[in-house]
């Protein structure tokens, strides 16, 4: 068998702080043997769909295009919200954007250029694992999809596969049956048989079971669990087989979570104080976007009333935390007094809504004793159950860690990092220049023999509105920028 060169496992929205030998022995070796990124840090909104995209082009959203999980974009839908995550959605958004609703090449694109290719292979949703390589389906690129079949490419492939290791376990929570598959397709399939350069593979626990048991429960332990196991096969098969000793791997998670502990009905009280807010503009309505634990809101024409109308009522809650609205023009304010500056947040692009917010989170334990506590707003996830999109450390402190040939071992980054580094890591190793479109750097610092890079340069954005102060802590590393975390200070 012919290994890889490069792969990249991501456990979705796994905490660092349970990455440990009780749950994941299998992982934290891993970390511990090898390069690990503990300053890592995923981009905003610290939602699935966006760091999904960023991990696949190796940069933030304002290059990417896709900027929310679910969000209004009038090119698409011009009646609903666009669902990145759904396969008939996300079908329409590459139909609007004539297939390049990822406007940045991906890695997947970029390995095609040189006579080189990638597969994904993921428990993900369809939107998720289309998001790693947009455009597998042209490029001839494996991708297989166990949580929505129609989602994988090429179709003879995947009816094989289907054929060969049928029927796909329903999901579950935790999702082990299917997991397992996914591992066992991976090793008996995959890797033997297609011999892809980089290969992908996204579990998706224990997200969606953090989501709907809560973080710490006996679901999600056993959840961590499971993950643990299953790469710990693919562990056990890369270190027993000479062959692969070209094999890279890289480690990661696209964020983490929070527990949810009061839920705010964000659309039903802003009509309740006078703004029509809806999924969609009206003839008589010019607010719409999705409201949550973070909120994407869309101003028609970007009418300045309008705008300061909405920014100045979220910034009179209790329970907001940070308000975004266009730049002032001095990088740090928002034109509407007492926001920060949009951009601050590396997701300006044609897409980009007028308004983000984030509700307040803290750092109070949940029942079973894990750190962080939120305000969210949802009909999918039960008070107590997690949620991510927002700007506390948790969510933003994501999982991202190396071995393999040319990585140091057992060592631990000071440097501030990013799973979008992950691609200018590996086009760098490859000996492949990277698109002008990727924002991430080249982990230089974890790489035998190469210098280390400049010390990184830190910053605190805030401003005040008289009740509350809003801060952003940034840092920065050459001409990388990651955002750090965010809270607010009651005055």
């Amino acid at each position: 068998m012919r290994w890889p060169r490069c792969i990249i496992t991501v456990f979705d929205a796994m905490r660092r702080d349970m990455i440990m030998q009780s749950l994941a022995p299998n992982l934290r070796r891993f970390l511990d043997e090898g390069c690990d990124f503990p300053q890592s840090r995923c981009v905003f909104p610290s939602v699935t769909r966006v760091n999904a995209t960023a991990l696949a082009c190796g940069a933030a959203p304002a290059a990417t295009g896709v900027i929310a999980n679910k969000f209004f974009d009038p090119n698409v839908f011009n009646d609903k919200l666009l669902h990145t995550g759904q396969y008939d959605d996300i079908r329409a958004a590459e139909a609007a954007y004539a297939g390049r609703f990822v406007e940045a090449p991906s890695l997947g694109e970029i390995l095609a250029g040189h006579g080189m290719k990638a597969a994904v292979v993921s428990t993900g949703s369809a939107g998720t694992t289309h998001l790693l390589n947009p455009r597998a389906a042209e490029l001839g690129q494996v991708t297989l999809c166990l949580s929505d079949w129609r989602e994988s490419t090429p179709r003879d492939y995947a009816q094989e596969i289907l054929t060969r290791f049928g029927p796909i376990p329903p999901a579950a929570k935790p999702s082990v049956a299917r997991i397992e598959l996914q591992m066992r397709i991976i090793l008996e399939a995959v890797l033997p048989e297609l011999e892809p350069d980089v290969l992908f593979i996204w579990f998706s626990d224990p997200d969606s079971t953090y989501h709907a048991c809560g973080i710490g429960s006996p679901e999600s332990e056993a959840a961590i669990r499971n993950v643990d196991a299953q790469f710990g096969r693919l562990l056990d098969a890369w270190r027993s087989d000479p062959a692969a000793g070209r094999c890279q791997l890289f480690v990661c998670s696209d964020h983490g979570q929070v527990t949810t502990r009061e839920r705010v009905h964000v659309k039903q009280t802003m009509r309740e104080s006078g703004i029509e807010i809806g999924t969609s503009f009206t003839e008589t309505r010019g607010v719409a976007g999705t409201t949550g634990y973070y909120g994407a809101i869309r101003v028609r024409d970007g009418e300045p009333r309008t705008m300061k109308r909405v920014a100045d009522w979220l910034n009179e809650q209790p329970w907001c935390a940070h308000v975004f609205t266009p730049s002032a023009g001095d990088g740090l304010n928002g034109t509407v007094a007492g926001t920060l500056a949009r951009s601050l947040l590396m997701v300006e692009h044609a897409r980009v809504p007028e308004i983000y917010y984030t509700m307040r989170a803290d750092d109070a334990p949940n029942q079973w004793g894990w750190r962080g506590t939120c305000f969210y707003d949802s009909n999918e996830y039960p008070v107590g159950g997690g949620t991510h999109g927002g700007l506390h450390a948790i969510e933003m402190n994501n999982l991202l860690a190396a071995q393999g040939q040319g990585f140091k071992h057992g060592y631990s980054s000071a440097w501030p990092a990013s799973h979008i580094d992950i691609v200018p890591t590996i086009l760098h190793t490859f000996g492949i220049a990277a698109p002008a479109t990727v924002t991430g750097r080249v982990l230089v610092e974890a790489i035998d023999g190469a210098a280390e890079p400049a010390a990184p340069e830190s910053a605190q954005c805030q401003v005040d509105t008289g009740r509350q102060r809003q801060v952003l802590s940034l840092w920065r590393v050459g001409t990388s920028t990651y955002i750090d975390r965010g809270w607010r200070e009651d005055a």
